[in-house]
């Protein structure tokens, strides 16, 4: 009718959606049998940038001709340009590879090409690098692409881990369900927290990781990110012997251990001087249970310590059990919860 604009029907659409992608298609063919007949050919020049710039716009990943692109430009880099005129070449190359992400910000391609980019760059710059991760990560904050990206940016830029593990909170923030900055914290800690033996964390740290990641867990406990952190942060504890207690009663000294050690590793003291003593277990070499006959004194102390753990057992006249805690009373009852101040 009469001044009604006419839409097209869905047949009239899916007709002339079919003819566009025909004739990509196309053209894409096309695009690609030539810059593939000239590769052949041997020619290494600025139309072979320019038509694999072309396609590369429209779709990224295309491997192939990010490999021809470097091929290109590393014969060009044989003709000795100057820093200036190489950086210059390669800027235009980062430039690509922006607009690329613009169409797949995943695309493993462009990400890579990138990182090469600047891996040939005589003076690259460090801190335009990290404000386009930013940028990025706003639009989507769990592109791992991204992070791994930033990761290797960083390491460049000698960024230090302190600031890339504050970095990591302030995503966390904004969204507790972003796995990849949870990922990224679990590579930071072990570097600045590390405990005595490999791939551990000081257990301080591990009880205020289980903190964070409780309160993650609470805000939305069917997201998998908070979960699998969690899992991991159990795995990093700092597994250090301690001592749960220590007990005496007439002449026998038990001593009861959070894991088995050798009882060469126990040193006794009576009244601060160390006594020659014999200690027995079900285990003749590791144990968590030491058993010891003392000839006990009437008044003073016993010391008992296993590596950095230490226990004092203060005697009384007329008292024939006596009792101390250790450490590892706590981890036994409440391992990773830390009380209140």
């Amino acid at each position: 009718m009469h001044g009604r604009v006419k839409v097209k029907t869905t047949e009239q659409q899916e007709k002339e959606r079919k003819i566009e992608r025909t004739a990509k298609l196309k053209a894409y063919r096309q695009a690609m049998s030539t810059i593939l007949s000239r590769r052949d050919e041997g020619h290494k020049d600025a139309t072979q940038l320019k038509a694999t710039a072309q396609v590369l716009q429209s779709n990224p990943d295309i491997t192939t001709l990010w490999n021809i692109r470097k091929e290109v430009l590393l014969d060009i880099f044989k003709s000795d340009e100057s820093a200036s005129e190489k950086d210059t070449i390669l800027a235009k190359e980062l430039e690509l590879t922006q607009s690329c992400l613009m169409v797949n910000p995943k695309s493993y391609g462009a990400w890579y090409h990138r990182t090469w980019s600047l891996q040939q760059m005589v003076n690259p710059n460090w801190n335009k690098e990290l404000a386009l991760c930013d940028r990025y990560l706003k639009l989507d904050e769990r592109n791992f692409h991204c992070w791994d990206y930033r990761k290797w940016v960083a390491s460049q830029a000698k960024v230090s881990c302190q600031n890339e593990l504050e970095f990591t909170m302030e995503k966390i923030g904004e969204n507790f369900s972003n796995y990849s900055a949870w990922h990224y914290r679990s590579k930071l800690l072990p570097i600045l927290y590390p405990g005595h033996s490999a791939q551990t964390i000081q257990e301080d740290k591990v009880h205020s990781e289980l903190d964070l990641v409780q309160n993650a867990a609470f805000t939305d406990p069917e997201d998998s990110s908070a979960w699998f952190y969690h899992t991991w942060l159990l795995g990093k504890e700092e597994e250090r012997v301690k001592i749960v207690f220590c007990a005496l009663q007439s002449d026998t000294l038990t001593l009861s251990l959070t894991k088995p050690v050798q009882n060469s590793q126990i040193v006794l003291k009576l009244n601060g001087e160390a006594k020659e003593s014999v200690w027995t277990g079900v285990d003749d070499r590791f144990n968590n249970l030491w058993v010891t006959q003392i000839s006990r004194p009437s008044e003073g102390k016993i010391e008992v310590s296993v590596e950095d753990q230490e226990v004092t057992l203060s005697l009384e006249k007329d008292k024939e059990e006596s009792l101390v805690k250790g450490d590892g009373w706590k981890s036994l009852t409440n391992r990773f919860v830390n009380p209140p101040n």
